[in-house]
């Protein structure tokens, strides 16, 4: 007897609630159904991991755990998931929103470009779904015009595909096996430069595939010249971005400013997502006319100047996350404690006079203190990656509030440290 094929497998293990109505696409990581929910009378999407895929341990417990991450973000431009299970082969699955419509990449095919006002609201959508996302610790890591769907009759349009770009980070065999049989997971078009190296992904990754996906939008071309993949690539790596205006005139200097920043080879000179969704919102509710460009429209103020409307404080602690001053206290502090508990067991089996035990370890205390505003001084300046030392720009140096803030916790930070140090000076 025959093998059930995947439709048939799947509506007898999820019936009577569900019946599955047709297969709506397939690809090398999964196949989606549409099926309709019958206690709720609704049509719902099911997203069946692949059986080669599903094999591999790892990819599937990746695929269910960012999945069930993904059901934690609720906005009106990410599609719900209603459910995460598992068949009884293992084969885990996604229930979710369905939304009837098509998706960006067969829109830009059947229409051409968008218009300036339409690419805006449609990437502020996109933005916006990334910032929940982010807000959440979720790197979406496959944006691109296939993975945002336009809602049929209306101008809502959805991010999709959050448990299946996951997968794509596995490093697993049969992830490589796919790859090198032709199946290309993750499209280098809209990959950035740290994903194409192979570094840690963050949401600035995000940020950069929204940018190049901008471009599509408004100008259906790449921002790079290349037309072969290992062209792209260097592209990617080492070109900078053709300038908007150059292929799409009749764009505001303010929007190819926008997207050549999301598109900077350093993530962390990327805007966020948030700030990339109300730079957009504000350029869509200008009238795209002649009168945009005077000198007191919005389009000619700096992503910093439209930033500033929020909390000081909250660009102060967004600023120390982006240069990641958070970690390098941490860290300094686990070190610091390390090393007075390693020099408290080594002093006291040292040769030593009455009295110069404490004198050793009040000199270790004042040098680990006194170090430690020096770090924060070198952890706010410079970025410490693969491409070595380099000086952290600040996306809102300008702001009179926050240069404020940092120096009043630079100044903080040497008082703490003389009064620690006055406070043992006796004892030296």
């Amino acid at each position: 007897m025959a093998a059930p094929d995947h439709q048939t497998q799947l509506q007898a293990e999820l019936a009577p609630e569900f019946t599955i109505v047709r297969l709506l696409g397939e690809g090398a990581m999964a196949r989606v159904y549409v099926a309709r929910e019958a206690a709720l009378r609704r049509l719902v999407a099911i997203k069946v991991l692949n059986s080669e895929v599903a094999e591999d341990e790892t990819a599937r417990k990746r695929f269910e755990r960012e999945s069930r991450s993904a059901a934690k973000i609720h906005h009106n431009n990410v599609a719900t998931v209603h459910r995460v299970g598992s068949l009884e082969d293992g084969t885990p699955f996604i229930i979710m929103e369905y939304i009837e419509g098509r998706n960006l990449a067969d829109e830009l095919q059947a229409q051409g470009v968008m218009t300036i006002e339409q690419a805006c609201q449609t990437l502020s959508q996109v933005a916006s779904a990334l910032a929940a996302a982010h807000e959440k610790g979720i790197v979406h890591r496959d944006v691109k015009p296939d993975n945002v769907v336009r809602e049929k009759d209306s101008d809502r349009v959805v991010l999709t595909d959050f448990g299946i770009a996951a997968i794509l980070e596995t490093g697993t065999e049969t992830i490589t096996r796919l790859t090198q049989q032709g199946q290309l997971l993750g499209d280098p078009r809209y990959m950035s430069p740290e994903q194409l190296l192979g570094e840690s992904i963050t949401d600035a990754s995000d940020v950069y595939s929204l940018g190049i996906m901008g471009y599509e939008l408004l100008t259906l071309k790449a921002p790079y010249e290349g037309n072969t993949s290992v062209q792209l690539v260097t592209a990617h790596l080492k070109k900078e971005p053709i300038p908007l205006l150059t292929l799409r005139p009749d764009a505001d200097p303010f929007l190819g400013e926008l997207l050549e920043r999301c598109l900077s080879k350093n993530p962390q000179h990327r805007p966020r997502a948030s700030e990339v969704a109300k730079a957009l919102a504000k350029v869509s509710e200008e009238p795209h006319s002649p009168g945009l460009r005077d000198s007191g429209s919005f389009a000619h103020q700096t992503l910093a100047e439209v930033a500033q409307d929020e909390p000081a404080f909250v660009g102060f602690v967004r600023e120390l996350r982006r240069r990641r001053v958070f970690n390098v206290v941490f860290f300094y502090v686990v070190t610091a404690f390390s090393l007075l508990a390693f020099g408290a067991d080594v002093f006291e089996y040292l040769p030593m006079i009455p009295g110069e035990l404490e004198t050793q370890m009040a000199i270790l205390v004042a040098l680990t203190l006194g170090a430690f505003p020096v770090v924060l001084v070198l952890a706010w300046m410079f970025d410490v990656s693969s491409k070595g030392i380099q000086r952290t720009a600040s996306d809102v140096s300008g702001t009179a509030k926050l240069g404020f803030m940092k120096w009043a916790g630079l100044v903080l930070s040497f008082l703490l440290s003389g009064v620690v140090g006055w406070w043992l000076w006796p004892r030296l």
